[in-house]
């Protein structure tokens, strides 16, 4: 009689057991892998994101597309004493113009202005014509001030494309801007920001373009 008993019990306990493993499985799928795609987008931001130590340098870079977040990072370094030059990669003219009024108003002075000679349309073409005015003016080190996301592949670029030249070149990304690596994923323009960045950095990588 005990024995009968013994042998009835345990395929009820093989149910419980198969009813427990089907719920861990539920478990792991609504929680466990929500969160793993949860961190994987956020260490997806952060890779395009780099910022190096904001350090003294020959002359501070803003990178084309500036809508003011760039240029006021170049004059907080020039008012903390980081810096005395500023170099405007040449994309416009009008443009040019503006964003040097702009500087002049915000505390540098006119002839430690620069707006590199070749005309830019991409970042490679301003790492290039970055390097020609920095070994013009023999300087030996730069800050290239960009947005976040950009800042990854501005980086690998402008070191590069100024390599042999004994030219450090260091990258800040702008402060204050809508691109956080917890939150990108939320906003449409996130996604074209990253797409767009990857994109363009295999580009680099592969056609060198």
């Amino acid at each position: 009689m005990t024995e009968r008993s013994s042998n009835t019990g345990q395929p009820v306990k093989r149910k419980f057991l198969m009813g427990c493993s089907v719920i861990a499985v539920i478990l792991f799928v609504i929680v466990v892998t929500p969160l793993l795609i949860y961190l994987s987008l956020v260490g997806l931001g952060a890779m395009l994101i780099v910022a190096d130590p904001i350090q003294p340098v020959d002359a501070v870079v803003i990178l084309s597309g500036d809508d003011g977040d760039r240029l006021g990072m170049a004059a907080d370094m020039l008012a903390r004493g980081y810096v005395r030059n500023l170099v405007i990669t040449n994309t416009d003219h009008i443009v040019n113009l503006r964003l040097a009024r702009e500087a002049e108003d915000l505390g540098f002075e006119r002839d430690r202005i620069f707006i590199t000679n070749l005309q830019v349309d991409s970042t490679l073409d301003e790492a290039q014509a970055v390097r020609d005015l920095a070994q013009t003016q023999g300087w030996s080190a730069l800050m290239v001030v960009t947005d976040p996301p950009h800042s990854f592949r501005t980086r690998l670029i402008f070191r590069w494309e100024l390599r042999g030249s004994n030219v450090a070149i260091s990258v800040r990304p702008v402060v204050g801007h809508w691109f956080r690596s917890p939150t990108w994923f939320y906003d449409r323009e996130g996604w074209r920001y990253v797409f767009l960045e990857i994109g363009k950095l295999f580009n680099y990588l592969l056609f060198h373009t």
